[in-house]
């Protein structure tokens, strides 16, 4: 029996609780990891940040946020890169306000292993003073146990109707 997929991954869905979660983009450093197309972070722009920088292994989808973008009074960067790329510290700033991971893990840690996974999302936690985390499945603690091991507290919860549900971290 195939079992149902929890998270389509359609442009509502990934959006779905990011404003309602109780974190301010208003003149933040905004990281997104696995941006995809930079649909997020264009609607995120619209909150008037200072500075978006996204990341995704595809280089076609980073071509569109690139795109998207370039109309955009609010300064960015896209890179095409694994998160598994020994050059991905090096491109990362020192900080970000705020960190998206949004349905992301479970697949770094599919494609590299759990152990590679878990540092490299250490590494980019750390950076970080709030983030928002969408997890696929609430029940795959991984990934809340990074965030809250790093010295984050949630603060909020938001359930999409398509089974995700939006995570907002504040640090301690």
């Amino acid at each position: 029996m195939k079992s149902a997929k929890k998270f389509a991954g359609t442009w509502d869905d990934r959006l779905d609780g990011l404003f309602s979660c109780g974190v301010d983009y208003a003149g933040k450093t905004i990281l997104d990891v696995g941006c995809s197309m930079g649909i997020v972070a264009y609607e995120i722009a619209k909150h008037r940040p200072t500075y978006i920088h996204g990341i995704d292994i595809l280089k076609p989808h980073i071509g569109v946020a690139r795109s998207i973008f370039m109309g955009s009074t609010v300064e960015s960067r896209f890179d095409a890169m694994s998160l598994g790329s020994r050059k991905l510290p090096s491109v990362l700033q020192d900080r970000y306000d705020v960190v998206l991971l949004l349905a992301v893990y479970h697949h770094v840690r599919r494609g590299l292993g759990q152990e590679k996974a878990d540092r490299i999302f250490i590494d980019i936690i750390n950076r970080a003073q709030t983030i928002v985390a969408r997890v696929p499945d609430e029940d795959d603690i991984r990934l809340q146990s990074l965030i809250e091991g790093a010295g984050f507290s949630l603060s909020d919860r938001h359930e999409s109707p398509r089974g995700s549900t939006v995570l907002a971290y504040h640090r301690h």
